[in-house]
């Protein structure tokens, strides 16, 4: 049965592919891919891989097609590089950046626009100091000022404030975080007095930067710019700044020793961080270390561990150095408190090797404020100053690695007789980890392969859809829409798997809602058209919800072009449950006109719907009253 349908398919992938499209209509789709992905970056309907997707999808259509057009693909860089929405990884990001910016280099020096130049050595500047780069942050950073110094516009001036305050800040220097602060506040002030596009985005940044930087000095002021943040929240659709508000009150409350209030924000932080798939960022560390901070003050040292393994794990992904080596040393001290020497002076030997890097990395740091010129001698002079410290600081370590050595020691004597056993157990926990690392390689190939297919499905997708803005024939136009549809019914299929955390199965609440939803968009149909999905969640594997999937697809279609003529508003619903006896039933119905023979006609979706149908062995049955309603059993088990 599924023959016919892929051998159509493959018939109008190569009929459309044989098509050329030209310059402009390049510069038109990735467009269209760009305002895709930034719609995607936003709440309610955030997606962080749709974002990279359609982001990847511009790019690659731009650089594909001569000639290049570099000043749209500087500004695409420019969005992808924005730290404030963070669509791809540090890592990622820190190596495309260098890209954007040679892409600005060869627009022409009369058509360049200096704004878009200083935002993407910004964004690089930013990522370098989050790495814990700082010479070549600062470099970019002063690249960047250099570009807008003659520029007096107020909107200019205010940016620049805004930007050096965050900057400052972040560097991580005293000195510095003190002019940063003043910088911010001047911005503030600015940007509460405009009606610029930015100004709700940099208030949030001066917001949490200043109720950051006043939380143990001022709590009062804390306080302050938190209830100016959330004050703001209605207005901001950047899940970034919800999760950082929710995790800043549950820190304010671990400060003021209030853990009950304090776990119920953080444990809302996780959550808002898991629904958007966003656990590689910080925040999602600290909301665990914190959590980690309140179980080891109430005794649960072993959900404490828990707590600081997580943190230190998602850390280790997005290469937070610091962050991790402070992780680390928590866990050294919590085994220690649990009487696991031997982990704890693991832990500390990890630890002593991570710091020791970062330690070196702190010592090149030195920044001024008159647009950040670098004095090298007093450069030299301070690192001097810091290898001294650092030797000390060896020498202590070197002592408390020795003390920990002769805890170990004794350990070991009073431990000897078990000393076989836990020898055995390690090794099986090496022969764990391996299997678990590969395991883990498997299932990431596994999803790349539905990313893939999902990602050319796609492509098939956007063809059609160009296609069909060249015909005028109403018929044909309908046909290749259809079409489209069809391959986006199985495109998210795809999607599903490499995002769920099972491979072998789909959700398919959320499948037909996010079906039911593109299709309602592709007619024009939001305003008027709801969809429910009255089910609880239920698993089916990928043979079985692609047929499924196809059938909803065309009696949605069928549906929304029928049951609501002239503009009526109306309802569609959607069940679909798992009987004792294995049986799959789906209902699709509507509260429209009424139309018998939906699922007996002679068209191609009538004969698709039946022919897919009998591949799941099932039956269908239809009933017109107050509506539609079209209802199937599916014997799943002994489908062909």
């Amino acid at each position: 049965m599924k023959t016919p349908l892929f051998f159509i398919l493959f018939l109008l992938i190569t009929k459309v592919a044989a098509q050329s499209i030209s310059t402009e209509e390049v510069i038109t789709l990735s467009k269209k891919y760009q305002e895709k992905a930034l719609y995607f970056r936003e709440m309610p309907h955030f997606d962080r891989d749709s974002t990279v997707y359609y982001f990847d999808m511009a790019v690659d259509l731009l650089q594909n097609n001569k000639p290049l057009q570099y000043g749209q693909l500087a500004e695409l860089f420019r969005d992808i590089t924005d730290r404030s929405n963070r669509s791809h990884n540090f890592i990622v990001v820190d190596s495309i950046a260098p890209i954007g910016w040679s892409y600005y280099e060869k627009i022409p020096d009369d058509q360049k626009d200096k704004v878009l130049g200083y935002d993407l050595l910004i964004n690089w500047a930013l990522i370098k100091i989050i790495r814990g780069e700082p010479k070549p942050g600062l470099e970019l950073f002063v690249k960047a000022l250099d570009l807008l110094k003659a520029d007096t516009r107020t909107e200019v001036r205010l940016k620049i404030l805004k930007d050096k305050g965050r900057f400052y800040y972040q560097y991580g220097l005293p000195e510095e975080k003190e002019i940063g602060i003043q910088y911010l506040k001047e911005s503030m002030i600015g940007y509460q007095n405009s009606d610029y596009p930015e100004k709700n985005e940099a208030l949030v940044i001066a917001y949490k930067l200043l109720s950051y930087h006043y939380e143990i000095s001022n709590p009062d002021s804390t306080e302050f710019y938190l209830n100016q943040l959330d004050a703001l929240l209605p207005q901001i659709t950047n899940p970034f700044h919800h999760t950082w508000h929710s995790y800043s009150m549950g820190n304010y409350f671990v400060l003021r020793k209030k853990y009950e209030e304090a776990e119920s924000y953080l444990f809302k932080t996780i959550q808002l961080l898991e629904k958007y798939h966003l656990t590689t960022i910080d925040v999602y560390q600290f909301a665990h270390s914190l959590l980690g901070d309140i179980a080891e003050v109430e005794g649960r040292i072993d959900e404490a561990i828990a707590y600081y393994e997580k943190a230190k794990k998602s850390s280790i992904e997005i290469n937070t150095k610091a962050n991790t080596a402070s992780f680390i040393e928590k866990l050294s001290k919590l085994y220690a408190l649990k009487g696991d020497y031997k982990k704890a002076l693991a832990y500390h030997v990890e630890w002593a090797d991570t710091n020791e890097s970062i330690e070196l990395e702190r010592n090149e740091r030195s920044l001024r404020e008159s647009e950040l010129e670098m004095n090298v001698l007093k450069q030299d002079k301070e690192l001097l100053a810091k290898r001294q410290q650092q030797t000390i600081y060896i020498v202590a370590l070197l002592l408390g690695t020795v003390m920990l050595g002769l805890l170990y020691r004794n350990y070991r004597v009073e431990q000897k007789s078990n000393q076989k056993l836990a020898a055995l157990n390690e090794e099986l926990d090496q022969k764990n980890v391996l299997l678990d690392k590969r395991n883990a390689e498997n299932e990431l190939l596994l999803k790349e392969i539905h990313h893939r297919v999902k990602n050319n499905l796609e492509i098939v997708s956007s063809l059609l859809a160009l296609q069909s803005s060249q015909i005028d024939d109403p018929n044909t136009k309908d046909a290749m829409q259809e079409g489209q549809n069809r391959v986006q019914s199985i495109g998210i299929v795809h999607q599903k798997l490499y995002q769920g955390t099972n491979l072998g199965s789909i959700e398919m609440r959320d499948y037909f809602i996010n079906l039911g939803e593109s299709l309602i968009g592709s007619f024009g149909a939001e305003k008027r058209v709801t969809l429910e999905c009255a089910m609880d969640n239920l698993d089916v594997d990928i043979d079985t919800a692609v047929p499924l999937g196809l059938i909803v697809n065309e009696l949605l279609t069928n549906t929304l072009k029928y049951a609501f003529p002239e503009g009526q508003q109306g309802k569609v619903e959607i069940t679909l449950q798992k009987n004792g006896d294995g049986v799959l039933q789906l209902q699709v119905s509507d509260n429209g006109v009424g139309k018998s023979g939906q699922i007996k006609g002679t068209g191609f979706g009538g004969q698709l719907i039946s022919l897919l149908t009998q591949q799941l062995n099932g039956k269908m049955q239809e009933e017109v009253k107050n509506g539609t309603r079209i209802y199937f059993d599916f014997k799943t088990e002994e489908a062909a």
